[in-house]
């Protein structure tokens, strides 16, 4: 008995080294938040489930409106409720806007554009983008423009379904990335054509197979494994494919016919900055490989959330007649049926506003919003974000928040409306984020939201196939979209 007792000195040391190494792996460093136990190298990545809204709200409950979990070793602090955002993120701005290094960002945008960087090249690239796009969304009607021949094509591909059932997922996404081709490139594609369906395939597949892929920001060792089991070397290939096809040809046929005196698109715009300011010798960020990067992250910004919005706001109609018949009504009376809508007419329609703004809402299409990071170690109330670390905005829990809005279950658009009629706007109403990382895409993505969907309100009565109501549970992926589902497009004529 005594011997099976006794155990060697090395034994007992490696016993205690054990015990050691799975307390320092099982533990929160001094002053970050609070959290669930940490598993062994995996920390909480196998409790984290499909959902992270629903996650996320079990421990907002648990431990409050700022928590922290782990992906197997890299530490992620989660911000909930409006004044917890809007002190980080607003008020702290300074501290809090920069985005986070990451393995998957660092390939894909090779530190360039203006979606995955901080610093002063991204305070260039998102100045200078924000500024032409809101000169082409003011004075010179550019945009509006584009939109409108955009949206006459989509209305004629809806009549041409002949009110038969059909799932608009793939005509409404060719047709918002064809506003934002007229934008940047200055020309729409066909929707047969085949460069664009390729295209369009290789950002769908990125949108599907980018979720996957973010494995390797926690473990980018995974990257070196035989085959490709979490779609990274898919996603690089689509990437490429992504530049190759459109991006560079479109930028080197831009540089060749480039009039200063001729600026009718974003390249055209871009090209012109870039060059003035080196003719002035300035130290500028604007150059070749940040325009690129800059025309991807458009089309990743403009594309995917107002298509998912148009395809939420079907949902939402269909099992809502009564709300669709009473934003037919409001366009009648303001607008009629033969004249096309503008945007001069948006404060004459406070009930569509209003009912684009609670889809938005209780869509939830981008729940947790992108990811920020903080330059250093910050103390921001009581707590400590250490440098480099990922800082979640919970936009969930602002645009769900039953204290907010009474019944954030309920799709009910009159919550945007005041006793006159008139639209009432809410600080927490965020679904484009806030602070200085606001969507870079929001006032173009508002005006197609209003211009797209009041024309086809006007033109088209929406219903479901045979009663078969589409899910209003969505899909988790980079966004919340919904489940496949057809309809019909009944014409109102």
């Amino acid at each position: 008995m005594t011997d099976i007792l006794a155990f060697s000195p090395t034994t007992v040391f490696l016993c205690v080294a054990v015990l050691i190494l799975l307390w320092l792996l099982t533990r929160r460093p001094t002053g970050l938040p609070p959290g669930p136990t940490l598993l062994p190298f995996f920390g909480n990545a196998l409790s984290m489930g499909s959902d992270p809204r629903v996650t996320f709200r079990k421990l907002r409950q648990q431990y409050g409106d700022i928590f922290s979990v782990y992906l197997f070793n890299k530490p992620v602090i989660v911000l909930n409720g409006y004044s917890t955002l809007r002190e980080a993120i607003v008020k702290n701005a300074d501290v809090f806007s920069d985005r986070p290094h990451n393995t998957l960002n660092d390939f894909i945008t090779k530190g360039r554009g203006v979606g995955g960087t901080s610093g002063d090249l991204w305070r260039e690239q998102r100045r200078f983008t924000l500024n032409t796009l809101r000169e082409f969304g003011a004075g010179r009607n550019i945009m509006e423009d584009k939109i409108h021949e955009e949206i006459s094509q989509f209305m004629e591909a809806l009549e041409a379904e002949r009110g038969q059932g059909f799932d608009c997922r793939r005509l409404v996404h060719n047709a918002v990335s064809n506003v934002i081709s007229s934008i940047v490139f200055g020309k729409r594609f066909e929707y047969s054509d085949p460069l664009f369906i390729t295209f369009l395939k290789g950002m769908e597949d990125t949108f599907a197979n980018v979720g996957a892929a973010a494995v390797l920001n926690v473990l980018p060792i995974v990257r070196f494994l035989p085959g490709d089991l979490f779609k990274f070397k898919k996603t690089m290939q689509n990437f490429k494919k992504i530049e190759s096809l459109l991006i560079d040809p479109m930028t080197k046929e831009h540089m060749k016919k480039h009039d200063g005196d001729n600026v009718d698109d974003f390249i055209h715009a871009y090209i012109k900055e870039m060059r003035l300011r080196n003719e002035k010798q300035e130290d500028t960020t604007l150059d070749l490989e940040n325009l690129k990067q800059v025309i991807t992250d458009l089309f990743v910004a403009g594309t995917e959330t107002t298509a998912t919005t148009i395809r939420w706001t079907m949902v939402y109609f269909l099992h809502n007649p009564d709300i669709q018949e009473r934003c037919f009504r409001e366009i009648q009376e303001n607008i009629g049926h033969s004249r096309r809508p503008s945007m001069k007419d948006k404060v004459n329609l406070p009930y569509v506003e209003a009912t684009i703004m609670e889809v938005l809402r209780r869509a939830d299409i981008a729940p947790t919003g992108l990811p920020h990071t903080v330059p250093h170690d910050v103390q921001f109330r009581g707590f400590t974000f250490p440098k480099g670390g990922q800082v979640i905005p919970m936009l969930d829990s602002v645009l769900q928040d039953p204290d907010v809005w009474g019944d954030p279950d309920n799709f009910r658009p009159d919550r945007f409306l005041d006793d006159s009629g008139k639209i009432a706007k809410k600080d927490e109403f965020i679904p484009f984020s806030l602070g200085r990382r606001v969507c870079l895409g929001e006032s173009m993505a508002r005006m197609e939201l209003f211009l797209f969907l009041t024309t086809m309100i006007q033109r088209f009565k929406f219903v479901p196939v045979d009663g078969q109501m589409p899910s209003l549970d969505g899909i988790m992926g980079l966004t919340h979209f919904p489940k496949p589902f057809i309809m019909k497009a009944i014409p109102r004529v």
